[in-house]
């Protein structure tokens, strides 16, 4: 589109700046003669009004009004071809244009106003001509980057080198964070060039707070509707990634179930691992809340974060489960967008012949006690941050079961008895027989008779010190562990 600038530079028109020269960078989009008292109120967003000055207020500060409401309309300049019983125009008015930027120009009454509006529209309508074309052409370079099977950073290049644009798509959401960028674009950040000033940005149709942001070049970014366009581009692309991503996800999810009830193995899904750009170490994680409350979980593998992973996740109850590459910072920004009060418990690394249910009860474990510490995230094995006398890995928390609880475990399973329980109901009412009693519902007798086949079974006697100690530590890692009796001795 024409500017003012290059209106002003028409010898035939006769053009001259009285105010505003420094906004004559400003596009002109029509022109519009209007002589009424309230032009703004028939012009748009982009026109020149025309004017012979009759509409014109003779006070100087109703000019300078009159000056002001024109230019909040967003009309890009005001041409005056003074006629003889026209209102001179006043220093008053040409301060308040010059002020704020914007271009009045005088002209020569004998100025046909027909002329200017043909300079303007023909403009107008060869600079649509050039949009479609160069649309067009967007669309072609769009189609065969499409066929060339690059990745969505490539066709972002490929559409930079077609404007002349730097591009950028950015998630407001997450404070700015570029999704995907263009190689200009990349190499701009890599110069620390600032151009904040200069940019241009755009919302893309459906995608939330994600904006399409455009920098100068080669070219200045010039043209909206033209960059509206590759947001609608921009659009489809992102749909379409959204889509494949909640394909993987439900994939994922049928896999990682397979893995957890041993139908898959892990030396079977390995190739997809690597499909899913999980190319280097792997591992389980849980992610629960302190209070037991659901996580936000749906559209999490949409998170900008995991654009370059498809990690396999299944809720189960109150807790999600992940196999996701090792990486301590995308676990903690899953974390972050989970819950306000979620945290993670990470597994050792798998390999392709690891055992996954395992690996599951190791994150559950370590989650179990980042809750405990107050901590957002507990890594299986690298816990030292302990109370000594309790077991610091699963393996040792079931090793203690199965040596001190075992036989009792049994015992109940088989005879379907309550030795278990009675053993932590007495202790945790430190050794008073009629109160476990009643809080058992049994007589104290048939307690004493319990607490006798305890130690019998187990050559720890309830009542004593050692007996009780070595009863309750291994109760406590039981339950630390936050799994069953019969899954830590199974």
């Amino acid at each position: 589109m024409i500017s003012v600038d290059q209106l002003a530079a028409i010898p035939s028109l006769g053009l001259r700046f009285l105010a505003g020269e420094g906004g004559g960078g400003r596009l002109v989009t029509w022109a519009h003669a209007c002589d009424l008292l309230d032009p703004w109120m028939w012009c748009e967003s982009g026109d020149v009004v025309m004017t012979t000055g009759a509409g014109l207020p003779e006070n100087p500060q109703e000019q300078a009004g009159w000056m002001a409401q024109l230019i909040d309309s967003q009309v890009s300049a005001l041409v005056i071809a003074s006629g003889p019983s026209a209102p001179d125009v006043t220093p008053e008015l040409l301060d308040v244009a010059d002020r704020r930027g914007f271009p009045v120009l005088s002209a020569s009454f004998d100025l046909q106003f027909v002329t200017l509006a043909r300079t303007v529209i023909e403009s107008a309508v060869e600079s649509e001509r050039q949009r479609l074309a160069t649309i067009t052409r967007l669309y072609d370079v769009y189609w065969q980057a499409l066929h060339a099977r690059g990745s969505f950073a490539d066709r972002m290049s490929a559409l930079e080198g077609a404007t002349g644009w730097a591009l950028e798509v950015c998630d407001q959401d997450a404070g700015g964070e570029v999704v995907f960028s263009g190689r200009l674009a990349l190499q701009q950040r890599r110069n620390r060039l600032d151009p904040a000033v200069d940019r241009v940005e755009i919302a893309i149709p459906g995608t939330g707070e994600v904006v399409l942001s455009a920098t100068p070049g080669r070219l200045p970014v010039n043209d909206r509707p033209l960059l509206q366009h590759l947001g609608g581009l921009i659009a489809l692309e992102l749909e379409h990634d959204a889509a494949q991503r909640d394909r993987l996800r439900d994939s994922g999810q049928d896999l990682l179930a397979g893995l957890l009830d041993e139908t898959i193995t892990v030396a079977a899904v390995w190739p997809e691992l690597r499909h899913r750009g999980m190319t280097n170490a792997v591992v389980l994680a849980c992610w629960s809340t302190s209070d037991g409350n659901a996580l936000d979980h749906k559209a999490i593998h949409r998170q900008v974060f995991l654009q370059q992973y498809a990690p396999l996740l299944l809720p189960r109850s109150a807790m999600l489960i992940g196999l996701v590459p090792r990486d301590l910072e995308l676990m903690e920004a899953m974390t972050a967008k989970l819950a306000p009060n979620c945290a993670v418990g990470v597994s050792t690394a798998l390999t392709a012949n690891s055992n996954v249910a395992e690996a599951v009860r190791q994150a559950q474990l370590a989650v179990a006690r980042a809750h405990e510490q107050a901590r957002t995230m507990n890594i299986y094995g690298e816990d030292y941050d302990d109370v000594g006398f309790l077991p610091r890995s699963l393996e040792a928390t079931r090793r203690q079961v199965r040596d001190i609880l075992g036989p009792l475990i049994v015992h109940d399973r088989t005879h379907e008895g309550n030795l278990v329980d009675s053993v932590k109901v007495f202790l945790r009412n430190d050794g008073a027989w009629r109160k476990s009693a009643e809080e058992l519902k049994i007589h104290r007798q048939t307690l004493v008779y319990r607490l006798r086949r305890v130690e019998q079974l187990t050559g720890l006697k309830p009542t004593s010190t050692e007996g009780s100690a070595m009863l309750w530590l291994a109760l406590s890692g039981a339950e630390r562990s936050k799994l069953t009796l019969d899954e830590l001795i199974d």
